[in-house]
């Protein structure tokens, strides 16, 4: 038993430690240029917040709070040892690099919580769901951004976790401590307070056996409402400022559609739902867990449904109250489903385990003959080995193609260094940092502004874009999503898409 113990110590081991290795890796990466747009406005916020200047605590960006931030200051005097021996003296470069470390430690501590949750099911399903989070592309790219999806998906997943220590054994302390990682959660990302829902429904079911039930339940409540408010507040003070109430009126109408701008014109014609299964899954937990996800849902669904269990109730409302409402958004970034993977890897790694068990419960209660029991379970070994080995060469490929070498952009930039004439004229687009490289190639880059060629504006129109092309040499399109959406959406950019069809395929 005790060599059964420690051999299943060393996988959880190995699991951890490679999955933090994953994770630790090249926290540094696309430097000088930190091409994420996000990250540099949380970047820029961390150099203009001081701790002895309490006005500056009340500054934010968009609709994030400034609890990362805060902390990020805090920690900043014991990396500086660090990036002195490392010789990283830049401020920026010192700022995102401990984001970025704060990221990649929540990502890591985001993989034992969701080992610990898969044990209320079983130790297979907690080691499964390790493995499948492991090597998580989206959370290994995740931990790579100094952007507080990750830190989402931790506090997601640990409130999760106490609401189900708080439903095993009905202690009161689990029920605030959830409240607590919400209120961590909300500080980062004002939307994570709806998650406050779920310590207040298990408050009523579980405490309405109890004497005096409406009086204990009255006083819980109110302590949680009280504690949630005010450490949420107190971590990020930015929330009660006038400012942070015109952001979250900004970005709702980003999220929702009915502001145009030119960073979500990439999401005009796609439908919600078949989007993200057709194109962010795929990428964030790989195509095979993509297709085994959906079977796997409605199984455990239909568990939660016919059992009334109340671990499965919330385990599938976690993941569509996380899930569902960013898939109905205009706006769809692949970030914003990062919170809902821990909970699509556990639903996975618990369907993929009743099956197995009910597979040999069948042949057990059959009582079918040896040989006939070869063939299955030479099946489900066979199985088994192929989606371990899928699941480590996806993750293992991203973080190989984005981690290991230099990005892509900059390798472009070196690329047209070495081939281009220095005097050479450029034509590119604007707002895509991806340009950022390219000024040490060329001094003469003119922009012309694509976005506005279906817009009718008189500053960009088919006259002046064909004089910019009969001066240029060399035309650069950083922007993928410039290129994609002009391409698919014909009808919405039928300038744009006519360009870029005609360029694409050189006859242009």
């Amino acid at each position: 038993m005790k060599n059964v113990q420690k051999y299943k110590a060393l996988i959880l081991g190995i699991l951890l430690l490679t999955g933090a290795s994953l994770r630790f890796y090249n926290l540094n990466w696309g430097a000088p240029f930190y091409f994420h747009p996000d990250e540099r406005n949380i970047t820029d916020l961390v150099l203009k917040t001081s701790l002895s200047n309490p006005q500056s605590l009340l500054k934010g960006t968009f609709a994030y709070g400034n609890f990362p931030v805060i902390l990020t200051i805090f920690l900043k005097p014991l990396f500086l040892p660090f990036f002195r021996l490392l010789q990283v003296t830049d401020p920026f470069a010192q700022a995102i690099i401990i984001l970025r470390f704060i990221s990649a430690i929540f990502s890591t501590l985001t993989l034992y919580i969701i080992y610990l949750c898969g044990k209320f099911w079983s130790k297979k399903t907690a080691y499964l769901s390790l493995f499948f989070a492991t090597f998580s592309a989206g959370l290994i790219q995740q931990a790579h951004f100094g952007t507080y999806d990750g830190s989402a998906a931790f506090c997601s997943i640990t409130v999760f976790y106490f609401l189900l220590k708080f439903l095993k054994t009905k202690k009161a302390r689990f029920y605030y401590l959830s409240i607590i990682f919400i209120a961590i959660g909300v500080s980062a990302k004002i939307n994570l307070l709806i998650l406050a829902i779920f310590p207040a429904i298990l408050l009523l079911t579980r405490l309405k056996k109890q004497k005096k039930a409406l009086l204990y339940i009255f006083m819980h409540a109110i302590l949680g409402i009280i504690l949630l408010l005010a450490l949420a507040i107190t971590l990020s003070p930015y929330y009660i400022t006038p400012e942070f109430k015109s952001s979250l009126t900004y970005e709702q109408s980003l999220v929702t559609g009915t502001i145009p701008v030119f960073y979500t014109q990439s999401f005009f014609g796609t439908v919600p739902v078949l989007f993200q299964f057709q194109h962010i899954l795929p990428f964030l937990i790989n195509p095979i867990l993509t297709i085994i996800f959906i079977p796997s849902f409605f199984l455990v669904l239909y568990k939660s449904l016919k059992t009334q269990k109340q671990q499965y109730l919330i385990l599938n409302t976690f993941y569509l109250i996380l899930f569902l409402p960013q898939a109905f958004f205009f706006a769809k970034w692949t970030r914003y489903m990062v919170p809902a993977l821990p909970f699509i890897y556990l639903i996975i790694a618990i369907a993929l385990h009743d099956v197995i068990a009910r597979s040999e419960a069948t042949k057990q209660s059959l009582d079918l003959p040896a040989g006939r029991q070869g063939l299955p379970r030479s099946f489900q070994s066979l199985a088994m080995t192929i989606l371990i080995f899928v699941n480590i060469l996806f993750g293992v490929s991203y973080f190989i193609t984005a981690f290991t070498r230099s990005d892509t952009r900059i390798e472009a930039a070196n690329f047209a260094k070495n081939n281009i004439p220095q005097n050479a004229e450029i034509l590119s687009e604007p707002y895509d940092l991806g340009l950022t490289p390219f000024n040490s190639v060329s001094s003469n880059i003119t922009i012309f502004n694509f976005y506005e060629l279906d817009n009718n504006s008189p500053e960009f129109t088919d006259q002046k874009l064909t004089a910019s092309l009969q001066k240029s040499d060399y035309i650069i399109l950083p922007s993928q999503r410039l290129l994609r959406s002009r391409l698919l959406s014909s009808k919405q950019f039928p300038k744009g898409h006519g360009f870029y069809s005609l360029l694409i395929n050189e006859a242009a």
